[in-house]
């Protein structure tokens, strides 16, 4: 089952801030994000305050590691982090069958990890984790957006929930490899602009790059209103690649070897995922 976090927005008691203790993450908290600690302690103190104080709040998690995430994604910045909590609540009161019973443990789940739809290949030398998508190994007569959507936001919310992941930020590599046309027609343009709007407007992620291998023609409509829906930023971080780490088969001569893209990305293996 799914942990259960407290969610009382003013606790009797809150949870103390921890330095990580990786020497690296610690370095890039400091020259990226401008962390340290009084500022943290600061920055917590603040919002805890203010999460107390809105009334439009009614429950709220207050630990500190949950509220790093956004202190840290808006680089300290005390009222743009409020503000990403805000919407990053809202959004789930805007689309609940996206963000409600969240459960790891369920079957369904099971099935979206053992089929390698989304694949965690470690972390590369500048300490991002980094991640392979492979449309191509997703059932999408099974599967349909609104399941695609709450398999990401576990995800999302996995790999967030390590500090070491929110000072380093994630890598996305999406490998579109013999992706059916029907993966693309699945989503409608609202479904796309929406869910897009609460990763890069509500969601507490650093996204560092974001790399499409192979993708075929017909994808490219779906890719510009793609593009037309992010930020200028994340645009300057997405680059459209030839094929990277391609190993072929003589069975299967268009399979990505997941290996071979670690040797590219530079990422270490999922043993350090976590």
């Amino acid at each position: 089952m799914a942990t259960i976090q407290d969610v009382d927005k003013c606790p009797e008691k809150y949870q103390l801030y921890q330095p990580v203790s990786s020497e690296l993450h610690r370095r890039i908290a400091r020259d990226e994000l401008r962390e340290d600690q009084a500022i943290v302690e600061q920055a917590l103190q603040q919002m805890r305050e203010w999460i107390a104080k809105n009334p439009a709040i009614l429950t709220c998690r207050t630990d500190a590691s949950f509220l790093l995430r956004f202190l840290r994604v808006r680089k300290f910045s005390h009222m743009a982090a409020c503000e990403t909590l805000e919407r990053y609540l809202a959004s789930r009161q805007r689309f609940p069958a996206w963000y409600s019973k969240l459960d790891t443990a369920d079957p369904w789940v099971k099935v979206m990890i053992d089929s390698e739809f989304v694949v965690p290949l470690g972390r590369d030398d500048l300490g991002r984790i980094v991640y392979l998508v492979r449309y191509a190994n997703l059932d999408i007569d099974r599967f349909e957006v609104t399941e695609q959507i709450r398999f990401f936001t576990m995800v999302f919310e996995t790999i967030f929930a390590n500090e070491l992941n929110q000072i380093a930020g994630i890598v996305c590599i999406f490998d579109e490899t013999n992706i059916p046309m029907r993966a693309f027609a699945q989503w409608s343009l609202t479904e796309i602009k929406n869910y897009i709007d609460c990763v890069t407007k509500a969601f507490p992620i650093r996204v560092k790059e974001v790399h499409v291998i192979n993708l075929p023609l017909f994808g490219a409509t779906v890719g510009e209103w793609i593009m037309s829906c992010c930020s200028e930023k994340l645009r300057s971080r997405l680059k459209v690649l030839p094929i990277v780490g391609r190993v072929c088969h003589q069975d299967q001569p268009n399979v990505t070897d997941a290996k071979g893209i670690r040797r590219q990305t530079g990422a270490r293996g999922p043993k350090t995922a976590a």
